[in-house]
C-alpha cells in the first residue's frame, strides 16, 4: 500500500493541510462505528467512536486545524495530545488511501 495519491508527505500534517476522504472508500455506519472497504486494494477497515468522529468531521474536507478545533471543542483533553493523536490516525489513514492530504 503506498500513499501515491497524497500530494503531501504523510509525515507532514500542518495546521494547512486539507484533509479529504478518498472516493475510492466505501462506509457504513454500525452502531455509532464506521466499517471502510477500500474498492481498488480489498481491505477492510474500522473506526472507533472517536476515529468515526474523525471521519465525520472531515466532510466536507477541511483544514487540519479546523478539524483539531471541531475536536478540542467536543472532548476533554489537551490539545497537543489531540494533535499528536490525530496526526498519527490521518498519516496511517493517508498511507491506505483512505484520506487524501494535501
Amino acid at each position: 500500500m503506498s500513499d501515491q495519491n497524497s500530494s503531501q508527505p504523510t509525515g507532514t500534517i500542518a495546521d494547512a493541510t486539507i484533509i479529504s476522504r478518498s472516493p475510492s472508500i466505501l462506509t457504513a455506519e454500525v452502531n455509532g462505528e464506521v466499517a471502510m472497504m477500500s474498492i481498488e486494494l480489498g481491505c477492510y477497515f474500522g473506526l472507533d467512536y472517536i476515529g468515526s468522529d474523525i471521519w465525520k468531521g472531515i466532510e466536507p474536507p477541511c483544514s487540519f486545524s479546523t478539524l483539531i478545533d471541531s475536536l478540542a471543542a467536543d472532548y476533554e483533553a489537551d490539545r497537543a495530545i489531540i494533535v499528536i493523536d490525530v496526526q498519527r490516525l490521518l498519516s496511517n489513514m493517508a498511507k491506505h488511501d483512505v484520506v487524501r492530504l494535501r
